[in-house]
């Protein structure tokens, strides 16, 4: 059974919604869901490096902060990696 390509976009949609930062909202308009990967991917390198910022400025929270953004980069950079298995299977 092949997934159709709006089955494959829900899906990764769904899985970025759980791989990004609570306040992100999945499928905006007029945006591939690349894009959109691409998009949260620098917002959480911002974030990193303000947690990075934090850290060196001994910040209590700068390290947990840090953390978790590392953490969601390899989560995104995971996904962003099955989008592009998935969009070269489904052509």
């Amino acid at each position: 059974m092949q997934p159709t390509p709006e089955a494959r976009r829900r899906a990764l949609l769904k899985l970025l919604a759980l791989a990004s930062c609570p306040s992100f909202k999945a499928d905006q308009e007029g945006q591939s869901v690349r894009a959109q990967i691409d998009g949260c991917i620098e917002r959480t390198k911002a974030e990193a490096s303000e947690g990075a910022a934090l850290v060196d400025a001994c910040a209590p929270h700068g390290s947990a902060m840090l953390t978790q953004a590392q953490q969601r980069l390899e989560n995104l950079e995971a996904l962003k990696l099955l989008e592009c298995i998935s969009s070269e299977n489904l052509r």
